[in-house]
C-alpha cells in the first residue's frame, strides 16, 4: 500500500481505490488533484479533506444540512460527464468548513462546495451564484451540537467516501486516533 506524510496526521498508509480524484482541482489550486477523506475522530461529525499533491494543505468537511436545511446543488451535464457520473444519486455533496481561532464559530462556503461521485472517485469544486446562500455561512450549532452527542457521526456521503480511507489510515500508528 502507498504511504504519504502529511503535516496534521503524519505518514499515512492508503489504498489507491481510497484516492478521490478532482480532475480540475479545486479552485485557484488546479495542480491539487489527489484526496483522501479521513477520520477527524468518531465524536467529530467532520471529515478531513487531505491533498495527496501538498502534505500541508487540507481541510474539514461537513455535509450541507448542518448549514441549511434546504441546500441542493444542480450539477450540470457536462461537470457529470468529467465525473463519469452515471448516477445523480451517487453524488455527494461536501462543504469546506472553516473552524476558526477558539473553536468558537464554524463556518462553511456554501458559495463553492465539492461534489464527488461515491462510485468513480472523481469529484470537482463548483462555483455557484446563488443569492440564498453564503461563503461564510454559520453551521447550526444545534444540529452540529446533537450530532456531536450521538454514538456515531451522520455525515453522509462523507461516510461512505472515508469508510476505506479511514480504516486503511488507522494502520499507521501516526494515524491511529484519526
Amino acid at each position: 500500500m502507498p504511504t504519504f506524510k502529511t503535516v496534521q496526521f503524519g505518514e499515512l498508509t492508503y489504498r489507491s481505490e481510497d484516492v478521490i480524484h478532482l480532475p480540475d482541482g479545486l479552485v485557484g489550486m488546479p495542480g491539487l488533484r489527489r484526496w483522501l477523506i479521513l477520520d477527524m475522530g468518531q465524536d467529530v461529525p467532520m471529515k478531513w479533506f487531505q491533498s495527496l499533491d501538498r502534505g500541508d494543505f487540507g481541510f474539514p468537511v461537513t455535509q450541507p444540512w448542518f448549514y441549511q436545511d434546504e441546500y441542493e446543488v444542480q450539477v450540470a451535464p457536462p461537470v457529470r460527464e468529467r465525473l463519469r457520473t452515471a448516477r445523480v444519486e451517487d453524488l455527494t455533496t461536501l462543504i469546506i468548513t472553516t473552524i476558526h481561532p477558539g473553536g468558537e464559530k464554524v463556518t462553511g462556503n456554501l458559495l463553492a462546495p465539492l461534489v464527488v461521485d461515491t462510485e468513480t472517485r472523481r469529484g470537482a469544486q463548483l462555483t455557484l451564484d446563488d443569492a440564498r446562500f453564503e461563503m461564510r455561512q454559520e453551521i447550526n450549532y444545534v444540529k452540529f451540537g446533537l450530532a456531536v452527542q450521538t454514538d456515531s457521526s451522520d455525515n453522509g456521503g462523507a461516510e461512505a467516501l472515508a469508510g476505506a480511507t479511514s480504516a486503511a489510515a488507522a494502520e499507521t500508528p501516526e494515524t491511529a486516533g484519526v
